[in-house]
C-alpha cells in the first residue's frame, strides 16, 4: 500500500522506503533477541506518523495499522 502512495517529496518517499525495508529485514530475521533494533524502528515509526500526519492522511493511516501489527507480534 505504501508503495502507491504518491508523494510530492523525494526524501519522504525515500524514508517510507527505508522503514519499509527495515520492517521487512526484522520479519525475515525471526529474531527476537535484537531489541535495540525493534525498539529503533518503533520510535522511528512514530517520528514518521509524526510528519505525515497532517500533509498525507492516508501514509499515517497505513503507519499506525503497521505499528499496531508489529506491536501484536510482539515486536
Amino acid at each position: 500500500e505504501l508503495r502507491r502512495v504518491e508523494l510530492v517529496d523525494e526524501r519522504e518517499r525515500q524514508d517510507l522506503e527505508e522503514l519499509m525495508a527495515d520492517i521487512q529485514e526484522l520479519l525475515s530475521k525471526n529474531d527476537d533477541s535484537d531489541v535495540t533494533a525493534y525498539e529503533r524502528l518503533q520510535t522511528r515509526l512514530g517520528q514518521a506518523v509524526e510528519r505525515f500526519r497532517v500533509s498525507h492522511p492516508t501514509v499515517t493511516l497505513l503507519m499506525g495499522e503497521a505499528i499496531e501489527r508489529l506491536a501484536r507480534m510482539g515486536i
